[in-house]
């Protein structure tokens, strides 16, 4: 009877523990599956990125140089042109405008008027003419008369004087005649209608060799001295408009070091930065937030050839390293948390989440530079859930093996 409750009491207690296991087994926390990620040492740069256009840093307006009748011009976006060679725009003289019946009366009238005078002009030429034919008539004389002793000297001069205020006269009335018939040809221009359009034309050449980049103006039409017609650019003085925000502009400084980006071709195009406007404007975003944006101008500094078929008015990024250091302590950019204010890791330490406060420098896309807080070589989690804490015994996730 004591054995078998002995061997009873035994069993009980078996069980008991076995539960007791198996509850502790049950209620005590698990390893988090963490992803991870190494502190490293290496080259990183502190950049600002936006996007923006290319466009041509020399461009030509070509305009009329003087008002007529614009023909079609005869080049299309894109067309290259040669400086002093190309013609890009022909002008010929305005038409002249439609008389109405009182501008009509009015040139008539104005036109028999003219003749008139030119016709009494005519007359008053022929007078002092015949005037002038008998003033030397009268001096011949008294001069034969003179040179015999029969006529005075006085009467010789005053003969002399007469004839040759008579061809002055003669003169001034001839003058006369040629203005009343500038006066009549000039009232008679008046009854010129736009079917006696002249034919002079003046052509345009470029000023500049390139591509033709917008066509400002292109049908048929009558157009002032002055009108913009063509617009050509130098695509060898390439670069790219980038629209900064107001906080990223203010970093930027003339002479860095910058690179286009995400452009279509195979790599970035290098550049350096050429000029930082300094006016700001407002942009809605696509989100309908206003923001202060800032022009900045890249200019490409590889051969022409580095980007392909790359035009003004492509949409383009851009890139500007505001500082770089070739030998940095950088951790995964996932790895950083908010902490207290400022930035912190989990630090994986004997298999247990650390948390610890860092101080970051530059950021890139994917590292960050770690000014302090921890060493090349620490393992950090990656992406940490809302279920990681200090303190917390995490585990790393296997990750599948690539397929062969």
């Amino acid at each position: 009877m004591k054995r078998r409750a002995h061997i009873r009491w035994l069993a009980i207690a078996a069980a008991a523990a076995a539960a007791a296991g198996l509850i502790a087994f049950l209620f005590t926390p698990r390893p988090l599956e963490v992803d991870e990620g190494v502190v490293t040492r290496g080259p990183i740069a502190e950049t600002v990125q936006d996007q923006g256009v290319a466009r041509a840093r020399q461009s030509y307006v070509v305009s009329a140089p003087v008002a007529g009748r614009l023909e079609r011009v005869p080049v299309e976006v894109g067309d290259p042109v040669v400086a002093g060679k190309t013609v890009v725009a022909r002008l010929r003289p305005t038409a002249s405008a439609f008389l109405d019946p009182r501008a009509l009366a009015q040139a008539q009238a104005a036109i028999a008027a003219a003749g008139s005078a030119y016709a009494s002009a005519q007359a008053q030429r022929d007078r002092l003419q015949a005037e002038a034919v008998r003033a030397e008539g009268e001096r011949q004389r008294l001069a034969a008369l003179a040179g015999k002793g029969f006529a005075a000297r006085q009467a010789l001069d005053n003969a002399r004087a007469a004839a040759d205020a008579s061809r002055q006269a003669v003169r001034a009335a001839e003058a006369d005649v040629r203005a009343r018939q500038a006066e009549l040809r000039a009232a008679r221009s008046a009854l010129t209608g736009p079917e006696a359009a002249g034919s002079g034309l003046v052509e345009v050449t470029s000023p500049a060799s390139g591509p033709v980049t917008r066509l400002l103006q292109q049908s048929e039409r009558t157009v002032a001295a002055g009108t913009p017609l063509v617009e050509i650019g130098d695509t060898k003085g390439l670069e790219a408009q980038i629209e900064f925000l107001s906080q990223d502009a203010v970093k930027i400084r003339p002479g860095q070091r910058a690179e286009i980006y995400d452009w279509g071709g195979p790599r970035p195009i290098p550049a350096q930065v050429r000029r930082v406007e300094p006016q700001g404007f407002t942009k809605i975003s696509a989100l309908g937030v206003e923001e202060q944006r800032v022009l900045v101008m890249l200019q490409f500094t590889g051969p022409p050839s580095s980007w392909g078929r790359l035009e003004p008015g492509y949409r383009v990024w851009g890139r500007v390293f505001l500082r770089e250091t070739a030998s940095a302590v950088t951790a995964p950019l996932g790895a950083l948390v908010r902490s207290g204010g400022g930035w912190a890791v989990y630090r994986i330490e004997q298999g247990r989440a650390r948390l610890r406060p860092v101080r970051i420098g530059a950021m890139t896309d994917d590292r960050a530079e770690v000014l302090s807080g921890v060493s090349p070589g620490d393992r950090l989690v990656v992406f940490p859930s809302d279920r990681v804490h200090d303190g917390v015994k995490v585990k790393i996730r296997s990750r599948p093996a690539p397929a062969a």
